[in-house]
């Protein structure tokens, strides 16, 4: 009886201990995923009002704000909450965020000032967001009486008083060959864009090896130039390896943007006067200043198997298989991992033994998305079929490559490798070996030949030729040949008014385009949008109008719609579409709905059309 009860104790202490254990690895798992940031703009004019904001993602018990310092506070906490949802594989989940902003006042002196971090409790459990650095600079009142201080900007200067510019920097300006540059194409404005040509290509970089990286759609962030603040947005970014030694000149190039200024014109009611200047939009052409790189020669004493690798790395390696049969593949893989002209590593060395037939390596490169690509990691796999028995050695891998922070050639190995082969299966050599030369054992493997017992042999008077095969083939591909002859004579035929034929398939091929349209739509891409949608209308009318694109020009248009009796409306509707997706390119917003709203709009106009035009 006791035996029993204290059993039943140590179940319900173990019971109650995994339940506990597993409770406490739960709240740790939900409390991980506590987001609790603070955000503010880098840099600050003298005396300037902004915002600062606290974001989390939970709705916390308490949150305790920082000292301010020299910041003079001006009012809030404004608390906030949003909440969305995301579906994934059928599955809705649901995230909310909170968040406390407060309005400062940036000191009076210029300087770099540290706002310390917040407090947060959730729980029981106290959390602190990140504390933020923010530089205040001169209240830029030189700058807009029309001085004509200099600034630099990657070492190139401009001269004060620029309200928009464009310029190619990097993180640096001196290197050797093959060292990794980083650069980036930035537009810096005071002023508000509307638009930046898609056409842009950025510079030519002759001279160096590029690898072009994704970047998100540009926005815009503050950023201190000289003694002022300017709007600066990424435009493109690249990683350049120089080629050559010397000096490496990047010529200037041009980028088109769209601005908008308050008009200068007259009033010509009192309403102009009461509602303001209207905006305008105009085009300016801009022209960088040309960037110059200082590229080193590597140094002399290059060790022997350099082949160009320049940055810092890590190598390993693993092998398949240490214990196989004679004629079984193994394979070799080795991983090296850093920074560098990580894409221009081709092989490595390694001496294997004469008894291994290897292949040539294959090679894969892996760059790290999440740190632009300047870092990655190259596998190269070496596949070896042992040839003969006997216990091998495959000596280490080994990567030389120059440090431009050390300045020196480094040599990174890997360990060795011990093969056991062992004979296998139909293999008639029966001798071990181990440390023969390559020629010694190219010689044994041609004295002992494998005899092919099976032999297939064929009468001599049977040709394929006149058989009945033959003549079965013969007549099937003579039909074959008559079937697509007439085939082809009927779509020569149909097709033979070209005018008709596209006239006939007008209607078909704008509405693949328009299909395309809709799935950038759907996708968000709002500029890709308009262009697929205007390249729908007009290429319609081109087909449909029997005009090249060339040619096709509203005025002409509208002469050749109204030989076709096409009603004004109709015309008007489909030459607004054409307007509001010129313009709508580089507007600002455009919800979803009123992109969905022209898509029905073209859609429609085009039906009219297809139904009006009878060429």
């Amino acid at each position: 009886m006791k035996l029993a009860v204290n059993m039943s104790k140590n179940k319900i202490f173990w019971i109650s201990t995994l339940i506990i254990i597993l409770t406490a690895i739960l709240n740790i798992a939900y409390t991980q995923d506590i987001s609790f940031t603070a955000s503010a703009p880098k840099v600050l004019r003298a005396e300037e009002q902004f915002q600062l904001t606290y974001t989390v993602n939970k709705d916390i018990d308490n949150f305790t704000p920082p000292n301010f310092g020299e910041f003079r506070y001006v009012g809030g906490p404004h608390t906030g909450q949003s909440t969305s949802f995301q579906m994934i594989n059928g599955k809705t989940t649901r995230s909310s965020t909170y968040t406390y902003t407060y309005y400062l006042q940036a000191p009076p002196n210029a300087g770099t000032y540290t706002i310390a971090h917040a407090t947060a409790t959730y729980k029981r459990d106290e959390y602190k967001s990140n504390s933020l650095n923010i530089e205040v600079v001169g209240s830029g009142t030189q700058s807009s009486q029309g001085s004509k201080q200099d600034k630099t900007v990657a070492g190139s200067t401009i001269s004060d008083g620029e309200d928009i510019f464009v310029q190619l920097v990097a993180d640096k300006k001196t290197a050797y060959i093959g060292e990794q540059i980083t650069a980036w194409v930035k537009l810096y404005t005071k002023v508000q864009i509307s638009g930046i040509d898609q056409q842009f290509k950025g510079p030519n970089f002759v001279g160096f090896y590029q690898q072009n990286v994704e970047i998100p759609q540009t926005s815009f962030e503050r950023e201190k130039v000289g003694n002022d603040i300017y709007y600066s947005g990424v435009l493109s970014k690249v990683i350049l390896y120089p080629q050559k030694s010397g000096e490496i000149k990047i010529e200037p190039f041009n980028l088109l943007v769209e601005v908008q200024e308050q008009s200068s014109r007259t009033p010509r009611s009192i309403f102009d006067e009461f509602f303001g200047s209207p905006v305008q939009r105009k085009r300016i052409n801009l022209k960088s200043k040309p960037l110059t790189f200082n590229i080193r020669q590597l140094p002399g004493n290059q060790p022997e198997g350099f082949s160009g690798a320049v940055g810092h790395f890590e190598i390993g390696a693993s092998v398949s298989e240490t214990n196989v049969k004679t004629n079984d593949a193994i394979i070799f893989r080795v991983a090296i991992s850093g920074r560098g002209n990580i894409k221009l590593i081709e092989s490595i060395g390694s001496d294997f033994p004469p008894a291994f037939e290897v292949f040539d390596p294959v090679k894969e490169v892996r760059l790290d998305k999440n740190n632009d690509n300047r870092t990655g990691k190259v596998l190269i796999e070496y596949t070896a079929i042992p040839r003969h028995a006997g216990h091998f050695t495959v000596p280490p891998f080994s990567l030389v490559y120059f440090d431009p922070l050390s300045r020196t050639y480094k040599t990174i190995t890997t360990r060795s490798f011990d093969i056991i082969v062992e004979k296998g299966e139909g293999d008639s050599t029966s001798v071990q070996i181990s440390n023969l030369s390559k020629e010694e054992v190219e010689l044994l493997g041609s004295d002992i030949r494998y005899i092919e017992t099976i032999t297939k042999l064929k009468r001599k008077d049977r040709f394929y030729f006149g058989s009945k095969w033959f003549f079965s083939l013969y007549i099937l591909s003579f039909a074959a040949f008559i079937v697509v002859l007439i085939i082809r004579r009927e779509q020569i035929k149909r097709s033979a008014n070209v005018v008709k034929y596209k006239n006939r398939k007008a209607n078909k091929v704008a509405s693949r385009k328009l299909k395309m349209a809709q799935r950038l739509l759907k996708q968000d891409k709002k500029e890709e949008f308009y262009d697929e949608l205007s390249k729908a209308l007009w290429g319609f009318l081109s087909d449909k109008l029997n005009i090249s694109i060339s040619e096709l020009s509203k005025g002409h248009s509208l002469e050749v719609l109204q030989t076709q009796k096409v009603n004004i409306e109709i015309s008007d509707e489909f030459f607004a579409i054409l307007e509001i997706c010129e313009y709508a390119r580089f507007a600002p917003g455009n919800p979803e709905a009123e992109m969905s709203g022209l898509y029905k709009r073209a859609e429609k106009v085009i039906t009219k059309l297809d139904q009006k035009i009878k060429i």
